[in-house]
């Protein structure tokens, strides 16, 4: 038998190298189209700002409201959750140009997922949290408060936000609302922050990292425990058509703390108590801005023919809480200048 050539024996090996080299391709080519079907909207997970929200005390409203009093705030509650883009798609591509959000809920829990693998980046990430602001705000003026917990990771929403809702980023949502927000607060999973900070596509299209930041932290206020939440609040006022009207809600907000921390108990009456705490710490921040100058008090008397001094100390809540249990929360917060305040106001 004639000995193969060394050129036959060559070609034979690159031939096998060719044909492992588009084995291995199709192998990478594979694995990358099965890695972006799992995004496909529709098809599998993509990323998403998941907000799980619940109703407070829903289970004293069980015993103490009637069946259409619930009813009506379930309906409240989907409704102020519920998108602002309330038009129908015409075209499936529709549904990817910027960031949307969609719904989904069962009893007294409402999931919103929004998208933000967009193909414009419309400040994603500070939409949601106004969007969340909002509806605390009009949570409160139906005699309602909400806590929730807000992450960012994987879905699924379907292309048209159809659902089901499910995935990764839902389950750890709802992990934030039932054991870290506790109080009626939305908290911000601190992964989130940092994810938001680091990811393009939650920023507004012409805004660099630290001017994104800037709008998105008027929107948050870090508690004693160390958690983000939205400080409602505070932030709302800009939201508000005229001062009278700030001013007007907060005297609601206060008239609702002090009806559930007449009516709940145990567990329940201290989250109310918390709420009692961070209300009258905006109070005192807005008593210090008056004292300072940074306010006018005499634009406050005219549209509001009386001292705002007054007012504003006429809806500091007495929550009963000790005032070493006071102290200490302040002294947590490095707000010493309104502790000396809030002392004084407690007296």
């Amino acid at each position: 038998m004639p000995k193969k050539s060394k050129q036959t024996r060559t070609v034979a090996e690159a031939m096998k190298q060719v044909q492992r080299a588009a084995a291995d391709r199709k192998r990478v080519r594979e694995k990358h189209e099965a890695e972006v079907a799992a995004r496909v909207p529709g098809e599998g997970y993509e990323p998403c700002i998941v907000s799980f929200i619940d109703v407070l005390g829903f289970r004293d409203l069980l015993t103490t409201r009637h069946a259409h009093d619930i009813r009506d705030t379930l309906l409240q509650l989907r409704e102020f959750t519920a998108p602002s883009e309330l038009t129908g798609l015409r075209r499936i591509k529709d549904a990817r140009l910027s960031s949307r959000a969609f719904v989904d809920s069962v009893s007294d829990a409402v999931v919103r997922v929004r998208v933000f693998e967009t193909e414009y980046n419309d400040g994603a990430f500070f939409h949601e949290l106004l969007d969340l602001l909002h509806a605390q705000v009009q949570c409160v003026a139906y005699g309602v408060v909400i806590r929730a917990g807000l992450t960012i990771g994987d879905a699924h929403v379907g292309l048209g936000g159809e659902g089901p809702v499910f995935g990764p980023a839902m389950v750890r949502a709802f992990e934030i609302e039932t054991h870290e927000a506790i109080y009626p607060r939305v908290v911000i999973d601190e992964s989130a922050y940092q994810r938001f900070r680091s990811d393009p596509r939650l920023h507004k299209e012409d805004h660099d990292v630290e001017e994104e930041a800037n709008y998105v932290d008027r929107l948050l206020r870090l508690d004693a425990d160390g958690s983000r939440f939205i400080d409602y609040l505070s932030a709302s006022e800009s939201e508000f058509d005229d001062p009278p009207s700030y001013f007007m809600f907060l005297e609601q907000h206060a008239k609702l703390i002090r009806e559930k921390l007449t009516t709940t108990r145990g567990r329940a009456r201290k989250k109310f108590m918390w709420l009692a705490d961070y209300h009258n710490m905006v109070i005192t921040e807005i008593l210090a801005k008056f004292e300072d100058g940074q306010r006018s008090a005499e634009t406050f008397e005219a549209e509001w023919e009386a001292d705002p001094m007054t007012f504003l100390r006429a809806i500091i809540v007495e929550s009963h809480r000790s005032f070493l249990q006071l102290s200490l929360r302040f002294i947590k917060l490095n707000s010493y200048a309104l502790w000396r305040r809030c002392k004084l106001l407690l007296k």
